[in-house]
C-alpha cells in the first residue's frame, strides 16, 4: 500500500514532517518495505488524496509514473475513465486501481505540459468517484509546480547518471530544457571562434582548441542536465560512441592509402556540432537543410525525421556497399569496417533513445547521421549519389486496391489481412497474361528459353517431390510458372505486392549499388538457410537430405541460367543493371521462404515421452540415460575467431 505522506525531502534542508492541510507542490523520497524507492513531484489534494509524479525509481519495474492516492483502500482492482484537463490540453485517460492508488497513463506531451500550467484538474464519472470515495472534480493547485517538478528532474537526473536509478531519459531532458530554447545564453565570439568563412554568408565548422572550451564551458554551465545522458554517450571513456571512434579509426587504418588524404578518420566532432547548434548562429555546412526542416517544423517531428532517417539509411546502404566492394581484397578490412558500422548503428539508437522530443534536440540527429556518412562516402572513394524521386518510392497496394490499374496487376494480386494488404498471385489469367507479354517481348531471346527449361525441370521435379506444399509459399508456387512470373515481371513492371517488402531500398533508388548489395545478401542469406534446413533433414535421414540436395541443384541451375539471361539484357542495353539484380534478388527471396516454410515430418524421429528413457554413451564410452545426459552440463568450448573468415553478416557486391 502506498502511503500518502513521504519520508524524506529532497532539495530542503533537513526532514520535515508532512502536512495534510499542505497545498504546495513539494519534492520527496519514499522507500517501501521491499525496498523500492521513488523520487517524485507530489501535492496533497481535495477530498484527503495525494497526485504524486513520480520521475525516477530504483528496483522498481517502472521509471515513471502519475498517481493519485485516494485516501481508502480498495478490495478489487478496476480500470477507471479521468479528464485532465490543464491550460492547454484537455485529455481522456485511463487509470488503474489497485489498493489505494490509481496509476494514471498519460503521454509524455501531457507530462511535459504540466509544469508550465496555471491550472489543472481531474474529473470523473459520478458513479466512480462515489465508488473511490472522491470528489467528482479536483482542482489541483499548481503553486510550485514548475520549479518543483524541473528540481525533481534534475535530481533525478544526477541519481540515474550515478546512483542505479531508472529514468525516462528523454522526458527528464524535456522537463529541464530551457524554455527560450538556449536563446538568452550568450558566449562572446563563439561564431569567431568556431566557425571559418567559406564564401560570405556560408561557414564551415572549425573545432579549434579555443572553440571546444567556450562549448565545454557552456556545457558545465547551461547543458549538465538538459543534456547529460547526451554527454555521457559521447564522452565517458567507455561509451558506446568513443567504442565506434575507435572501432571506426581502427578500420581507416586498414582501408587504401589512397582515401587517407580524405576528411575520413572520427572524432569527437559530432558533440561539438550538437553544443554549437544550441548557442552558434552562423549557417554552417555541416547542417544539412534537414537539420533546418526539423527546427522549423510546427506539428510532431516524428514523421519527419522518420523519412530523414529513411533516407540516410538508403545513402548509407550504398556507400557502404562500394566500400566493402573496395576493400574486399582484405579480409581484416572487411571485418574491420563492418564491426565499426554496427558499433555505430547502436551509437544512434542510444542516441535517438536519449534525445528529448523537443524540436531543437531532434533537428541534431541529421547532423550527427550525415557526418557519419560523410567519412563512409570519402572512404569508399566518393561515389555518385542517390537520386532518389518520390514516385520511386516502393508503394504496397492495400485496402483491396492494386497499386495501379493496369489489368495484369488485378490478375496477379490478391489481398489479405485486416488492411487488405496486396500480394503477388499466379492465377491463371495472370500466368497467360504474363506469357503473352514475353511472347512478343525484347525480353525473350534464347537465353531467356534456358531459364523457362531449368525452371520448368526444377518445378515438375519439386512438385514430385515429398517438399512440396500445396501453396502460395511453396518453391514453384500455386502454379508451375508461379514463381518464375513473378521474378521475371519484375523486369518489366513493378507493382504493389508484398513480396517485394525486403527489397523496397533496392526499388525505391533504383540505384545498383544498392541493388547489388540486397541480391547478394540475398543469396547468401538463401545459402545458409539451404545448409541449416538440409543438415537438420539428413540428421534425420540421408536419402530425405540427398533428395533435398538434388533439387536445390536443379534450382541452381536455373538461377545460373537466370544470371547469364540477365547479364546478356544489360550488356544489349534491354534493362538496366538495377532492374537485372532486382530479379536475382527476388528469387532468392522467394526460394528463402520456400525453404523456410515447407513442412518436413518423418516417423524415424524418437518420440519421448516424459517418462521415457533414451540411452546412449558419453564421450568416455559409459552409457547414460536421455534424464541422465538433461543433467550433465556439457564442456563448452568457444572457437576462437579466425581473422581469415569473413563474418557472415557481411555481404560483399562483386
Amino acid at each position: 500500500m502506498r502511503f500518502l505522506s513521504y519520508l524524506s525531502f529532497l532539495l530542503l534542508a533537513g526532514s520535515v514532517q508532512v502536512s495534510q492541510a499542505a497545498n504546495i507542490w513539494e519534492a520527496g523520497e519514499l522507500t517501501y518495505p521491499n525496498n523500492e524507492t521513488e523520487i517524485s513531484a507530489f501535492i496533497n489534494t481535495e477530498g484527503n488524496t495525494q497526485l504524486q509524479a513520480v520521475l525516477c525509481t530504483k528496483d522498481s519495474t517502472n521509471s515513471y509514473r502519475f498517481t493519485l492516492l485516494l485516501p481508502e483502500k480498495l478490495d478489487s482492482d478496476s480500470v477507471i475513465k479521468v479528464i485532465i484537463k490543464t491550460d492547454d490540453n484537455e485529455v481522456e485517460a485511463y487509470a488503474e486501481v489497485s489498493g489505494n492508488s490509481m496509476d494514471i497513463q498519460i503521454d509524455e506531451s501531457l507530462m511535459l505540459s504540466i509544469p508550465d500550467s496555471t491550472k489543472m484538474t481531474l474529473s470523473f464519472d459520478k458513479d466512480d468517484a462515489d465508488y473511490l470515495k472522491i470528489p467528482a472534480n479536483i482542482e489541483v493547485n499548481m503553486h510550485g509546480a514548475d520549479m518543483t517538478i524541473r528540481n525533481v528532474a534534475s535530481e533525478c537526473t544526477a541519481l540515474c547518471l550515478g546512483n542505479g536509478f531508472k529514468c525516462n531519459y528523454p522526458l527528464l531532458s524535456s522537463l529541464l530544457w530551457p524554455r527560450d530554447q538556449y536563446r538568452s545564453v550568450q558566449i562572446d565570439d563563439i561564431d569567431e571562434l568556431c566557425t571559418t568563412a567559406v564564401m560570405p554568408g556560408y561557414y564551415k565548422f572549425n573545432p579549434t582548441k579555443s572553440c571546444k572550451l567556450a562549448l565545454d564551458r557552456f556545457y558545465k554551465k547551461e547543458g549538465v542536465g538538459p543534456l547529460s545522458y547526451v554527454y555521457k554517450i559521447f564522452k565517458d571513456k567507455n561509451s558506446i560512441f568513443q567504442q565506434y571512434v575507435k572501432n571506426w579509426n581502427e578500420a581507416v587504418a586498414l582501408c587504401p592509402y589512397s582515401a587517407l588524404d580524405l576528411p575520413v578518420t572520427a572524432s569527437d566532432k559530432e558533440w561539438y556540432l550538437i553544443l554549437y547548434s544550441l548557442v552558434g548562429k552562423n549557417h554552417i555546412r555541416e547542417f544539412p537543410s534537414s537539420y533546418y526542416s526539423v527546427k522549423k517544423y510546427t506539428d510532431d517531428p516524428t514523421t519527419l525525421i522518420y523519412d530523414i532517417d529513411n533516407r540516410y539509411e538508403m545513402e548509407l546502404l550504398k556507400y557502404s556497399s562500394v566500400l566493402y566492394r573496395r576493400v574486399k581484397g582484405s579480409v581484416s578490412a572487411v571485418n574491420a569496417v563492418e564491426k565499426a558500422l554496427k558499433t555505430w548503428q547502436d551509437f544512434y539508437r542510444q542516441l535517438v533513445s536519449a534525445l528529448p522530443s523537443i524540436h531543437q534536440a531532434q533537428a541534431v540527429r541529421p547532423v550527427v547521421y550525415r557526418e557519419m556518412m560523410l567519412r563512409v562516402w570519402n572512404l569508399a572513394g566518393k561515389p555518385t549519389g542517390l537520386k532518389i524521386l518520390p514516385e520511386n518510392m516502393f508503394r504496397q497496394g492495400t485496402n483491396g486496391r492494386t497499386a495501379t490499374s493496369e489489368p495484369l496487376e488485378t490478375q496477379c494480386s490478391f489481398f489479405e489481412g485486416s488492411g487488405g494488404d496486396q500480394f503477388f498471385f499466379a492465377s491463371e489469367d495472370c500466368i497467360k497474361g504474363f506469357n503473352d507479354y514475353m511472347r512478343t517481348s525484347p525480353l525473350n531471346s534464347k537465353l531467356y528459353q534456358n531459364v523457362v527449361d531449368s525452371w520448368n525441370k526444377f518445378a515438375s521435379n519439386w512438385a514430385a517431390s515429398q517438399f512440396y506444399t500445396d501453396g502460395i509459399d511453396d518453391a514453384v508456387g500455386e502454379h508451375p510458372q508461379a514463381n518464375l512470373a513473378l521474378t521475371i515481371m519484375s523486369l518489366f513492371k513493378l507493382y504493389g505486392f508484398g513480396d517485394y517488402f525486403l527489397l523496397r531500398e533496392c526499388i525505391s533508388s533504383r540505384d545498383a549499388d544498392i541493388c547489388g548489395y540486397e541480391q547478394h545478401k540475398a543469396y547468401s542469406t538463401y545459402t545458409k538457410e539451404f545448409n541449416n534446413r538440409l543438415d537438420s533433414i539428413t540428421n534425420a535421414s540421408d536419402k530425405d537430405g540427398s533428395k533435398l540436395n538434388a533439387l536445390n541443384e536443379l534450382w541452381l541451375d536455373y538461377y545460373h541460367n537466370l544470371e547469364e539471361y540477365l547479364k546478356d539484357l544489360v550488356q544489349r542495353n534491354v534493362i538496366p543493371l538495377w532492374r537485372a539484380e532486382f530479379a536475382k534478388a527476388i528469387a532468392c527471396v522467394v526460394q528463402t521462404n520456400a525453404i523456410l516454410n515447407f513442412p518436413y515430418d518423418r516417423e524415424e524421429f524418437p518420440q519421448l515421452s516424459d517418462d521415457e528413457e533414451f540411452e546412449g554413451t558419453d564421450s568416455a564410452g559409459k552409457r547414460f540415460t536421455l534424464e541422465q545426459n538433461k543433467l550433465t552440463t556439457p564442456d563448452v568450448i568457444e572457437p576462437e575467431q579466425d581473422e581469415d573468415v569473413i563474418d557472415d553478416d557481411i555481404i560483399i557486391p562483386e
